[in-house]
Parts: structure tokens; sequence; C-alpha cells
């Protein structure tokens, strides 16, 4: 896999106060994890946002280039957000070495129109949506692709029918099912309709369990 280059400026203060300073600055605080070490930078906010928008969600080696010309093969190990702007407030990076083998998580992609849902009204069920694997920075695949054209209506696709790359080892087990067609959107809305009619008799009981429950929540 080929590394996205991301600049970082070094940055002597931490703390609340001197990470607001930054955001002002349209600079987001970071710290690398090293072997054995780490070490704190910050890094553009649009630079990173461009970053992010490049790797569109998949798995990506970072190659942080640190002032004085010294860099990181990095992946992102963390990243934190604020609860209702989403600006980036902090990132971690774990630094990886080019010759040895690291465990990480790649995604799982689903491609194709599966023939139980567009002609038997099925519903898809994706159990496992990233792989943990474990391999050097050079074999890391970005993500992992499962066609499910021929996925019919009580069918399922393992972790096995996901080809990978030689080098990567993946760490679960290969007959963990990734998705499953199941039951009908129709059948679904029918049960829903007939458990509606069921209850219109017992509304009195709902109420008062509800209430019960609320009851207790507050104790």
């Amino acid at each position: 896999m080929d590394s996205i280059i991301l600049n970082t400026s070094k940055r002597e203060q931490v703390g609340r106060s001197a990470s607001r300073n930054l955001r002002a600055k349209d600079l987001i605080p970071a710290v690398i994890y090293g072997q054995g070490e780490s070490r704190i930078c910050s890094v553009s906010r649009k630079d990173f946002e461009e970053l992010r928008r490049s790797a569109a969600g998949g798995a990506s080696l970072i190659e942080l280039k640190e002032e004085g010309g010294a860099t990181a093969l990095t992946l992102i190990k963390d990243v934190q957000r604020h609860a209702i702007t989403r600006q980036f407030l902090h990132i971690d990076f774990l630094e990886v070495a080019k010759d040895r083998e690291f465990t990480t998580t790649v995604p799982v992609n689903l491609v194709g129109e599966s023939i139980g849902v567009k002609q038997n009204d099925g519903i898809l069920q994706q159990q496992i949506t990233e792989l943990t694997v474990r391999c050097k920075p050079a074999d890391l695949p970005s993500a992992y692709e499962l066609d499910i054209s021929d996925l019919d209506l009580g069918d399922s696709l393992s972790i096995k029918d996901i080809g990978t790359e030689s080098g990567v080892a993946v760490l679960q087990e290969l007959e963990l099912t990734v998705v499953s067609c199941v039951g009908s959107a129709h059948g679904r809305a029918e049960a829903e309709d007939e458990s509606e009619d069921g209850e219109e008799g017992v509304d009195g009981e709902g109420d008062s369990v509800a209430e019960e429950s609320s009851g207790e929540a507050g104790s």
C-alpha cells in the first residue's frame, strides 16, 4: 500500500488552553506513539480533512513529515471529535516499522445487488464490517470487497468467501458470517401489522408497565 503524506508541526505546550489556541489557528493537536516513546505535534485541519476524504473510509498508511526532515510511517489510532460540531479535537497516530508485521483492521465493503433483495424482497444483514488482520505495511489492503450479487434469500457469505492477499493473515475465524439475506421486507411489514392489531385490546396494560418502568428508572 502507498502511504499518504501529511505534514506536522512541533508543539511545545500541552493542556486544554494550548489545545484551544492550536484549534483557533486551524491546527489539530496530535500525539505520535512510537516504539516505547511518544511525541507531540499538530497538523493542519484542512490537510487532515482532505486526507480523510481521500482515504474514503479505508485503511490508510500515513507518512508524517516532521519539521527538520524526519518522517514517521503511521496509522490513525484514534480521532476525537466534538459531539455537536464534529470538529476534530485531537488525533493519535501509531508509528509502525516498514519491515515489521502489525495488527490493524480493514473495512469490508459489499458490492453488487443481492438477488434475494432485488427479486425476493429480502433484507441484508451485515454482521461483520471490518476484518482484523496482521501484515507488514506494504501488504496492507485499503479495504476488502465482497460481491453479494448471487446472495439469495436464506443465503449467507462468510470470511472465507473474501479474497485475501498473500502476506496478510486474517485473525478471525474464517467460518464467521459476514452478510446474510434474511426474511422479507413484505413479510416483516405484515408481521408488524398483525402485532399492532393484537395489541389494540391491551393498551391499558402496556401503559401501566411503562409507568412502572419509568418509576424504577428514576429511583
